[in-house]
């Protein structure tokens, strides 16, 4: 089994990167997520964060 949470559909991609944005995708103010069988899974997908003007420097592979 594999926990899963689920994310916006794809729109246009980006102007300036090319790169598709996505949201969690909520249900009653909650992230949407489900317990699904890993045969069921397609394909994986790398993500990565908007930060903003500036990426925290607390913020390291270790604790994140």
């Amino acid at each position: 089994l594999a926990y899963v949470e689920w994310f916006t559909p794809f729109q246009q991609p980006e102007s300036h990167h090319g790169l598709y944005k996505i949201s969690h995708l909520m249900r009653h103010g909650e992230r949407l997520a489900s317990i699904i069988d890993v045969s069921d899974i397609r394909r994986s997908v790398h993500l990565f964060p908007n930060f903003g003007a500036v990426v925290p420097r607390e913020w390291t592979s270790s604790t994140i």
